[in-house]
C-alpha cells in the first residue's frame, strides 16, 4: 500500500493522484530530447521520490493508471500526448507520430526538418502486469472402489449380489469360491449343487 516516508498509509487514489503532476513534469524534461523515452522503472520511481509517497508495489500494477491520468491531464492542458513517451508492453506507428509531436514541442535538439517518428527499442517493452500467485490445490487420491461380486440365486436364477440370502426372494445362496478372483475369499453361485464346494487356488 502506498505509504509517506514516515509510515503513515495513503490510498491508491490519492497516490494516484499526487504522481499524476510529477509524472508529467518528468515526461516533459523526457520530451526535451530528441526520440527520448522514459521506462515505467524509471518513470515509477521519480514520481515516488517527487511526491514523497512510495509504494512496494511493483510499477506494472499501477503505472498504467498513472499514465491514463497523464493523458488525461495533457488534453485537458491541450498538451502534446506526453504519455507516449512512457512505452510498456507494445508500440505502434500512430504512438511514435503522438511522440514526436511531443519532441516538435519541447526538443532542443529536433532536427531543422522537424524529425521522424521512431518507434522504441525493443529493450524498452519490458513492463507487464505481474501474474497473481495461485495457492497449490492439493491433490486428493480418489478411493479404490472394490468391484461388485455377483452370483445367480438357483431358486428365483436372478443375478443379485453376494450375500448369506438372495435379495430378491430370500433364498439362501449357496456358493462356491472363485479361484480367479483376487483378494482374500470370493464367491459365485453354484446352480447345479446346494453344497458349498471349496476348490484350492491356482499359484
Amino acid at each position: 500500500m502506498p505509504h509517506r516516508a514516515n509510515g503513515s498509509y495513503v490510498s491508491n487514489a490519492d497516490a494516484l493522484t499526487a504522481w499524476t503532476p510529477a509524472a508529467r513534469e518528468a515526461l516533459l524534461a523526457t520530451a526535451t530530447t530528441y526520440h527520448a523515452l522514459i521506462t515505467a522503472d524509471d518513470l515509477a520511481a521519480q514520481v515516488q521520490q517527487d511526491s514523497g509517497i512510495a509504494t512496494d508495489q511493483p510499477a506494472g500494477f499501477w503505472v498504467r493508471k498513472l499514465l491514463d491520468r497523464v493523458a488525461a491531464e495533457v488534453q485537458r492542458r491541450e498538451e502534446p500526448p506526453l504519455a507516449s513517451l512512457c512505452v510498456l508492453d507494445s508500440d505502434d506507428d500512430a504512438a511514435a507520430m503522438e511522440r514526436l509531436l511531443c519532441y516538435r514541442s519541447y526538443a532542443t535538439d529536433l532536427p531543422a526538418d522537424g524529425g521522424v517518428p521512431a518507434r522504441a527499442p525493443r529493450t524498452t517493452l519490458t513492463v507487464r502486469r505481474e501474474p497473481r500467485a495461485r495457492a497449490a490445490t492439493p491433490r486428493v487420491r480418489e478411493a479404490a472402489i472394490p468391484s461388485l461380486r455377483e452370483v445367480t440365486c438357483t431358486n428365483c436364477f436372478m443375478i443379485v449380489a453376494v450375500r448369506e440370502t438372495c435379495s430378491s426372494c430370500g433364498a439362501p445362496l449357496q456358493a462356491i469360491e472363485d479361484p480367479q478372483a483376487p483378494g482374500p475369499r470370493q464367491t459365485v453361485a453354484d446352480p447345479a449343487t446346494k453344497e458349498t464346494v471349496r476348490r484350492p487356488r491356482r499359484g
